[in-house]
């Protein structure tokens, strides 16, 4: 019966990766990566999905179930991509984008900025000028970006604030790009 009722859009997300020609496979629960961008009491993992080849090594599906305060549930998609180059603990990487809207709320988006702290690597504007990135973020939305120097994670996490079931090559090309752009810039501070 659990088996029934449980959220399958982890499912959906490592079978859509599969058929782009990438090895992606569910992984065991309770693995580190899960409690990656889970600062929420409310927000719980739905688990991890493990990328054998390229940049991007795991994905970490969250999600906000209904309640009183929040009746539409809410979810997030982590992709983690590893970077072993030694980074200060103290200086944190933290950037989002900012989408300009021909109308506000539901307008098409017409640009898109990044905003944040880059900690002078040159990645806001590396990612500012990119037109795979800004396509990426008219079509999910908001992402974010932030750097991790931890002993049980060193590199970089991509948050995308929207469900995903279904990937294009388009669209996983331009994760693998962000990827590409996060491990050229300097990381040694």
């Amino acid at each position: 019966m659990v088996k029934v009722l449980r959220d399958k859009s982890r499912d959906d997300l490592a079978d859509s990766i599969s058929s782009l020609g990438v090895q992606a496979s569910l992984a065991q629960r309770g693995r580190n990566e899960e409690k990656f961008q889970k600062f929420w009491i409310f927000k719980r993992s739905l688990g991890v999905i493990d990328i054998a080849d390229g940049p991007i090594r795991w994905i970490n599906y969250l999600k906000r179930d209904r309640s009183n305060n929040n009746p539409q549930p809410r979810w997030w998609v982590v992709f983690g991509i590893p970077d072993e180059r030694p980074i200060s603990g103290t200086l944190k990487i933290k950037m989002k984008t900012i989408r300009k809207k021909t109308f506000p709320l539901f307008g098409k988006v017409t640009d898109v900025t990044w905003r944040g702290n880059d900690q002078s690597t040159g990645l806001l504007s590396v990612l500012s000028d990119d037109e795979d990135v800004d396509r990426l973020s008219a079509e999910f939305g908001d992402l974010h970006i932030q750097s991790y120097s931890e002993k049980s994670f060193a590199g970089w996490t991509v948050m995308v604030g929207k469900r995903i079931r279904k990937l294009t090559i388009e669209q996983w090309d331009g994760f693998i790009k962000i990827s590409d752009h996060l491990l050229a810039s300097s990381r040694s501070l």
